[in-house]
């Protein structure tokens, strides 16, 4: 979505995060695509605290 705006000069076509995830919502595979995203953002937060909590510097 935010290509397209780039693309066309025209920043009133830009949408936000929440707007692109929510257009994907419509397409067939939409709902499977959300759950990936979701389960993405889950793994790089265990990750992350894990990270954080036992890393050695």
């Amino acid at each position: 979505m935010v290509l397209v705006a780039a693309v066309r000069f025209d920043p009133d076509e830009a949408k936000g995060v929440d707007a692109t995830l929510r257009s994907f919502t419509q397409t067939p595979s939409g709902p499977w695509f959300l759950v990936a995203v979701a389960i993405g953002l889950i793994l790089f937060g265990v990750f992350s605290f894990a990270s954080a909590r036992w890393r050695r510097l």
